[in-house]
């Protein structure tokens, strides 16, 4: 009598007990990989309480990258998006200050930087080693009036801001280098420079304006000798000269940076993090450069310090919940939460939405003194669109 069709099912009964013990293991079912993206815009009053959410969904893969206030009072939303038949693109949506979308751009290329100037809004384009980057200038009800188109053998444009007279600094990577770019209003390139590290590659980098009208930007740079990254924090004068420049972070470990501001007397604020270890950290630098104060944060990303120097952050938590006996679904709910200026909590206020699985992006601090947090979360659409 042959033991074949004996084999086979105790095979079966391995494999069947392999995936059990597997979801045991796991705790929570993770969703399919057949699943895309929305974006996610909340506002927050002063004290925390929840005034409107938005839910941005293409029918694609919609990725949120940045936000910025428009001087009307509504929201500029820049990221990316990837249709299910098609390649990525990205995408910029304009909300009025009620978070309804007024209007929205998807066109060619990869991430978005926003940032709204005197004429219009302007958005640079990120690229690669093998695409062009772009900074096309819309209008403020989303009509196209100009695009510049930068190969990639002049630089990755990465991130934008805009300046007191009225035109844009951009900032990206040009080979292993930090590349800044000065254009005017109309997109006309006033000053273009790049800035060595003394090792390793320079990458994700933001940049903003000071009081005096130079510059401090924030990268962060590999280190192939040591492993790991440090942040490079420069400052700049208005036509881009190097003021200073110096590293923060403990070899060889995973540090970015994560906020930047100019406090009194010409200091600099940076909060960075170890990616991989620690908490938040938050270094004050004299006009100079030097460290003059360093304090650990309980808190996690995106942070920013508020005009009252106090913090908000906004952290989603993660819990199983059990769905169909021993299956149980990961749930995560956003929080948006307030520090004090020593640090202490003032408030937690947890946000009318779960996510299967998504991320908190970036948060701001709004002109009523209220706050806006972008976010992205995945969903399972009932079929492709």
């Amino acid at each position: 009598m042959s033991t074949k069709p004996t084999a086979s099912r105790e095979i079966g009964i391995l494999v069947i007990g392999f995936c059990v013990l597997l979801v045991f293991t796991a705790g929570c079912l993770m969703p399919p990989d057949e699943i895309g993206r929305d974006i996610l815009v909340f506002k927050v009053d002063a004290e925390g309480t929840e005034q409107w959410q938005t839910v941005i969904d293409t029918g694609g893969d919609d990725i949120a990258r940045t936000i910025t206030q428009t001087a009307d009072g509504g929201y500029l939303i820049g990221g990316e998006v990837w249709p299910w038949r098609g390649g990525r693109s990205y995408g910029v949506f304009k909300l009025n200050s009620n978070g309804t979308v007024d209007w929205n751009v998807i066109g060619e290329g990869a991430s978005a930087s926003v940032v709204e100037t005197a004429i219009g809004t302007i958005v640079a384009v990120s690229g690669s080693s093998t695409e062009s980057s772009r900074t096309p200038l819309f209008d403020l009800t989303g009509n196209l009036l100009k695009s510049e188109v930068q190969s990639a053998e002049a630089g990755i444009l990465e991130s934008v801001a805009g300046t007191t007279d009225g035109g844009v600094v951009v900032v990206g990577t040009f080979g292993g280098d930090l590349l800044v770019l000065k254009k005017d209003r109309n997109l006309t390139e006033e000053w273009r420079k790049t800035y060595r590290p003394t090792t390793g590659r320079a990458s994700e980098d933001i940049i903003v304006q000071t009081s005096d009208g130079g510059y401090l930007v924030g990268s962060r740079i590999s280190l192939p000798d040591r492993g790991g990254f440090d942040v490079w924090i420069l400052r700049l004068n208005a036509t881009g000269d190097l003021l200073w420049d110096t590293t923060l972070g403990t070899p060889p470990l995973y540090h970015d940076v994560h906020f930047m501001s100019e406090g009194p007397e010409s200091k600099s604020t940076v909060i960075y993090s170890n990616i991989m270890l620690g908490p938040l950290e938050e270094v004050v630098l004299d006009p100079g450069g030097n460290v003059l104060e360093k304090r650990a944060l309980n808190a996690s990303v995106p942070i920013i310090k508020t005009t009252g120097g106090g913090y908000v952050y906004a952290p989603v938590t993660w819990y199983c919940e059990p769905r169909l006996l021993i299956f149980s679904d990961w749930v995560g709910v956003p929080h948006v939460v307030k520090l004090d200026p020593g640090g202490l909590q003032e408030w937690d206020i947890e946000l009318n939405v779960t996510f299967a699985i998504g991320r908190a992006v970036s948060v701001i601090q709004t002109t009523d003194g209220g706050y806006a947090l972008l976010a992205d979360r995945y969903n399972i659409p009932t079929e492709p669109q």
